[in-house]
C-alpha cells in the first residue's frame, strides 16, 4: 500500500517537475534578431501558382511545415542577385556547421520572359543545389509581389534588345504557416543571417506555441 502511494507521489513529482521546465522555457526570453526585422503580427502570404524546378507546381502550400528564405530577382542579375544569393549558400553553410535546422531557399524570378525553369535550375546551382527555383507569368506573380511589397521595374535600352530589372533585395522569412514573419535586408553578412533566422525561428515557434496553448 505505502509502495504505491510512494509510485504515485514521485510520478506526481516528475510530472509537476516536468510542467515547471517547461513553463520556465516558455518564460525564458528568446534573443531578438539583431539585423532582422520580426513581426508579432505575421503576414498569411495570399494563394499563388508558379513553376518550380523540377517542373511541379509551386503554390502556398509548398512553403507550410517548414521556414523558408524568400529572395526575388534573375539570372541576368550583375549584382543583387549572385551576391545575396552566394551569401545565402554561405548562411547555409553557417547552419550547418552549428547543427541547425535549414530553411529552404526559395528564389522566385521576376523576369519569366527569360527566365525558363531549366535556367533558373542551371543558375541556383552555382550557389546551392538545394536552393528552390520558381517563377511565372507576371499575373501570377503579381499576388505574392503586391502582399509582400516588391516592386519591379523593367527597364528597356533604346535601339538595344536587353534590358534590365530592377528589385528591392529584401530576403522575406516565412514561417511553417506560410505566414511572412520577417525581413532582412540581402547586403548583411552571411553569419548575420544565420543568426538572426536562428532567433526569429525560436521567437516564432514559441509564438505559436503560446498561441496554441491560449
Amino acid at each position: 500500500m505505502i509502495g504505491a502511494m510512494l509510485r504515485v507521489l514521485i510520478i506526481g513529482l516528475l510530472l509537476l517537475v516536468g510542467v515547471m521546465l517547461a513553463t520556465t522555457s516558455l518564460r525564458r526570453p528568446v534573443p531578438l534578431p539583431e539585423q532582422a526585422s520580426y513581426f508579432e503580427m505575421p503576414l498569411e502570404l495570399p494563394a499563388f501558382n508558379l513553376d518550380g524546378t523540377g517542373n511541379e507546381t509551386y503554390s502556398r502550400d509548398n512553403l507550410r511545415g517548414q521556414f523558408s528564405l524568400m529572395f526575388f530577382g534573375f539570372t541576368n542579375c550583375p549584382d543583387i542577385c549572385p551576391l545575396t544569393l552566394a551569401t545565402l549558400a554561405q548562411a547555409y553553410g553557417e547552419l550547418e556547421d552549428a547543427g541547425s535546422q535549414l530553411p529552404e531557399v526559395v528564389f522566385v524570378s521576376v523576369d519569366p520572359n527569360r527566365d525558363t525553369i531549366d535556367a533558373i535550375a542551371a543558375y541556383l546551382s552555382n550557389f546551392d543545389a538545394r536552393f528552390t527555383g520558381v517563377t511565372g507569368s507576371r499575373r501570377n506573380l503579381d499576388p505574392l509581389l503586391r502582399a509582400l511589397g516588391v516592386t519591379v521595374m523593367v527597364q528597356e535600352f533604346p535601339n538595344q534588345p536587353s534590358y534590365s530589372v530592377t528589385h528591392n533585395g529584401t530576403i522575406y522569412m516565412i514561417g511553417p504557416d506560410a505566414e511572412l514573419i520577417a525581413t532582412i535586408d540581402g547586403s548583411v553578412s552571411a553569419r548575420e543571417i544565420a543568426i538572426d533566422f536562428r532567433r526569429v525561428r525560436a521567437l516564432d515557434l514559441r509564438r505559436r506555441a503560446n498561441r496554441s496553448g491560449s
